[in-house]
């Protein structure tokens, strides 16, 4: 068994962000409310209305899949988001169980990939010292989680990789 993150493609007319709200109810049976990436502001009177940015957007090399037959390449909107844990959408049947990982099982829980690994432990790095009902709170976690992204505040790992050789 291996261990994935939600993930999935758009519907025609379908944003990315209201794509992977119904993802994550698809494949969990339970309601998200996306917790919005750093964004810069829109400017007063911006005619269009502003969407929850994601996270991290990644680009990566993909094999020929049920989309297209040729090698090609994915750009995935990695968003994070809250559910409701107490009560799975009634009407919704879920693609894959909901598991949750503490710190120590993602850093030696062999079924989960590296990529989904390494998102995690960023955003529980961040999370240290979130405010009181920040959990409950997609702005007020956003804007915790922002402040600790602006403060370079980054794995062990990652710091080395940034620093470049000695």
């Amino acid at each position: 068994m291996r261990t994935v993150h939600n993930g999935g493609h758009g519907e025609v007319g379908e944003g990315v962000h209201a794509a992977a709200v119904r993802e994550v109810l698809e494949e969990t049976g339970h309601r998200a409310r996306l917790v919005p990436g750093p964004a810069a502001p829109t400017p007063a009177g911006f005619p269009h209305r502003p969407v929850p940015a994601p996270w991290w957007i990644c680009e990566g090399d993909a094999s020929p899949d049920g989309h297209t037959s040729t090698p090609h390449s994915h750009v995935d909107h990695i968003y994070l988001a809250l559910v409701d844990t107490a009560s799975a959408a009634a009407e919704q049947r879920a693609d894959h169980q909901l598991t949750w990982f503490t710190h120590s099982r993602l850093t030696t829980d062999p079924t989960i990939s590296e990529d989904s690994r390494l998102l995690a432990l960023q955003l529980m790095a961040w999370l240290d010292g979130a405010p009181a009902g920040a959990e409950d709170d997609p702005e007020q976690l956003s804007a915790h989680l922002a402040h600790r992204a602006a403060l370079g505040l980054v794995l062990p790992a990652q710091q080395s990789q940034q620093e470049g050789p000695a």
